[in-house]
């Protein structure tokens, strides 16, 4: 190693150290050291969670606006400091909402019975809500796998290809519908389940109470459902499985009626398109993918069923 090899090493490693640190290059490892925090599997704090408390934090506030006019070692200590509250924010979260929008992240609420006010006054749009069917599987925020519905819901959509809330203001991490969010919205709490789970005991908006007063539409509705099941689609898929793809022509049938019996009854009953999912749910080509598959249409419009994995999943 030559001499210039020698001092290279030593101006980096003293780079390396808080007291040759601007401002900007000690936010950016407070920010870098509270995402390594949060990835720590006994940290269930989310990392924008930890960020705002520290940034709010008097004792961080102290080290930032005096950063610069400490020397070197007096840098160090602060840094250490730092450290110190750092950790103590990824373990202790304050018991009140810092609007991180970290909830919102994983997830949309899905609405009960006392929301139906909300899209009666339009503060949440009806094409920006979907239903979930009876027998349906989805992901629960108390477990990690997969269960199926006992009722059905009606949940607001996520944006495409996220688990993002549709309303959330991912440039300001803030609820676009903060004023009129819905009981889930409330009682969501990231350092207590208890309120949310709570809430779960109690009734779900359903499609009956959106449109009791439309009887020739719950007729078609309830039709839908007796026809087209999940459990019908999960059932030739299990039929696919055991004849090692000889019955995709039944899986294909399904698919093809499901559509069908939607689109005939929405041209006839004059529903929007983007209100599909609202009134018939999610159609069985969107759900082919819980079963590891997607519908391709080939050129000359005819459908194929293929393996998920080949390409992008579309979005939902």
């Amino acid at each position: 190693m030559n001499a210039h090899d020698t001092s290279q090493n030593t101006t980096l490693a003293d780079a390396q150290s808080p007291a040759c640190w601007a401002a900007e290059t000690l936010r950016d490892n407070v920010l870098a050291h509270v995402q390594e925090l949060a990835r720590h599997p006994e940290n269930k704090v989310p990392a924008e969670r930890v960020l705002l408390q520290l940034t709010q934090d008097t004792d961080f506030q102290a080290v930032l606006k005096t950063w610069n006019t400490l020397n070197g070692p007096d840098r160090v200590a602060a840094w250490k400091k730092v450290l110190g509250l750092a950790e103590h924010h990824a373990r202790e979260i304050l018991p009140a909402c810092v609007q991180c929008g970290e909830c919102c992240r994983q997830g949309s609420p899905t609405l009960h019975l006392e929301d139906v006010e909300l899209l009666h006054k339009g503060a949440i749009p009806w094409n920006a809500v979907y239903t979930l069917r009876r027998g349906e599987p989805v992901r629960s925020p108390f477990q990690t796998e997969l269960v199926f519905l006992l009722d059905e819901r009606i949940k607001v959509r996520e944006k495409p290809g996220t688990m993002e809330c549709l309303f959330l203001d991912t440039s300001l991490s803030q609820c676009r519908i903060y004023a009129d969010r819905p009981l889930q919205c409330r009682a969501q709490a990231c350092w207590d389940a208890g309120p949310a789970e709570d809430l779960s005991k109690q009734p779900y908006l359903t499609r009956r109470d959106l449109f009791k007063d439309v009887e020739l539409l719950m007729d078609v509705i309830t039709e839908h459902d007796r026809r087209c099941r999940f459990d019908q689609l999960a059932a030739a898929f299990r039929e696919l499985d055991a004849t090692r793809g000889a019955s995709v022509d039944q899986v294909l049938h399904l698919l093809a009626y499901e559509d069908h019996f939607r689109n005939f009854m929405a041209e006839k009953l004059n529903i929007p398109e983007d209100h599909m999912e609202l009134v018939f749910g999610r159609s069985f080509a969107a759900l082919v993918q819980v079963f590891g598959c997607r519908v391709r249409t080939e050129p000359d419009g005819t459908r194929v069923l293929v393996p998920d994995r080949d390409e992008a999943s579309p979005s939902s």
